[in-house]
């Protein structure tokens, strides 16, 4: 009996401590690589080189600022805090002549973006890599809409937030 004991105790340690040590790896060593431009921008050349983008003229279309409230969180004096953002964009599309495709389902991808910024939270908008998540959730959303990868870059022309 002392026997099935001690290998009991000891499976049960063995256990503790392989659970206790993912726990340490995944939650305190391991970290995620930062999302960088670099990194964004070489996604998105790769996207660009195959053999029928390069012989397309690409446009860019301006789309009306958006101002939307953003998620409120609550400060450590118990105070709900109240954020804002306003944003003006263009978007570069793969092909001029898809400029009209993109232009009848603006309204939706407005609709789609209003959504997301609006549960966004000011720290995330408020650090690069946080804006260049939300550019490419902008991309990837366009895109789904139009059912083809035709939007290949957003640019941010009016960044504010209050």
């Amino acid at each position: 009996m002392k026997k099935i004991g001690l290998i009991l105790g000891v499976v049960n340690t063995a256990a503790i401590a392989a659970v206790l040590g993912l726990f340490v790896y995944t939650k305190v060593i391991y970290k995620h690589p930062p999302i960088t431009e670099k990194k964004e921008r070489a996604k998105l050349v790769q996207g660009e080189k195959t053999p029928l983008s390069q012989n397309l003229k690409k446009a860019t279309i301006a789309i009306e600022p958006i101002t939307a409230n953003l998620d409120p969180y609550t400060d450590s004096n118990g105070q709900q805090k109240i954020h804002y953002a306003s944003i003006g964009m263009s978007v570069e599309i793969r092909d001029e002549k898809e400029a009209a495709r993109f232009d009848e389902i603006k309204p939706i991808l407005m609709d789609r973006i209003l959504q997301a910024l609006s549960k966004k939270k000011f720290e995330d908008l408020n650090q690069v890599q946080g804006r260049y998540v939300f550019r490419s959730q902008i991309i990837d959303a366009a895109n789904e809409i139009l059912g083809a990868p035709i939007v290949t870059e957003v640019y941010f022309t009016e960044f504010l937030l209050q």
